[in-house]
């Protein structure tokens, strides 16, 4: 059994981990209708474009926000958003890429989407499992998730907790869609659970990376990695109102 060898390799700064096939389309969001459908106006006509993104992206989407779409086919909609545009960065927001580019830092993966017990986890490893979250919020120098209560990612930190301390390998990679950030921290004001489960997670020997990147064109480039940060009480406090509900 090979346990307490790294799970995860890394690419070179600089280089492109994933490319997206179809062509961008710049639009502007008018509204956004729920969870996954958004208005938005493309060469002065509206349209409704797919959101494949639980979160909630407030800092991103909203009216009058710059996006750049896709063509893709679903039962509603023609389009989906890609990628939102925000203090010249252009942030990936469509979470079916996230495996694709999280799988390039695992260093043996053995199969995708793999259920064991009750949950489904997006790789096993060796004699483990690999989760892959995608990160998008940032509050000054920091990336935080996440941006609305995760029930799901909270139980995946707790059930992997349990498989490092029964022996078994175990790891999270926090994709950073924020290029420019230093640090990540759990987002303790929006789910207090989800950072306990975090900080639990850490202390059982769960490993945990944040790679972060920079979206050029339709190239997503790796940009390093982040590191855990301090406690960032101060921001957290002064951004309560936004982070909320």
């Amino acid at each position: 059994m090979r346990i307490n060898v790294s799970l995860f390799r890394y690419p070179e700064v600089g280089e492109e981990v994933f490319k997206i096939k179809e062509r961008m389309i710049p639009a502007v969001v008018v509204k956004r209708m729920n969870r996954f459908l958004v208005q938005v106006k493309i060469e002065g006509r509206d349209a409704d474009v797919h959101l494949h993104d639980p979160g909630r992206l407030k800092e991103l989407i909203y009216p009058g926000a710059d996006v750049l779409i896709r063509k893709t086919h679903g039962d509603r909609t023609n389009y989906s958003i890609t990628a939102a545009l925000k203090n010249n960065e252009t942030i990936l927001v469509d979470t079916r890429f996230h495996n694709q580019i999280g799988e390039m830092f695992i260093e043996e993966p053995t199969g995708r989407e793999v259920k064991y017990e009750d949950s489904r986890f997006d790789f096993s490893v060796m004699d483990g499992f690999v989760e892959i979250k995608g990160c998008t919020m940032q509050i000054h120098d920091y990336v935080i998730f996440p941006d609305a209560p995760s029930i799901r990612g909270t139980k995946h930190l707790m059930e992997l907790s349990h498989l490092k301390r029964s022996g078994r390998n175990a790891g999270v990679i926090f994709l950073l869609f924020r290029g420019k950030a230093d640090y990540f921290y759990p987002n303790k004001i929006t789910d207090q659970k989800f950072a306990a489960a975090f900080f639990e997670a850490l202390s059982s020997g769960v490993e945990i990376c944040f790679p972060r990147f920079i979206m050029e064109e339709t190239s997503i480039i790796y940009n390093g990695t982040a590191s855990l940060g301090r406690d960032p009480t101060d921001i957290f406090a002064r951004m309560k109102e936004e982070l909320k509900d």
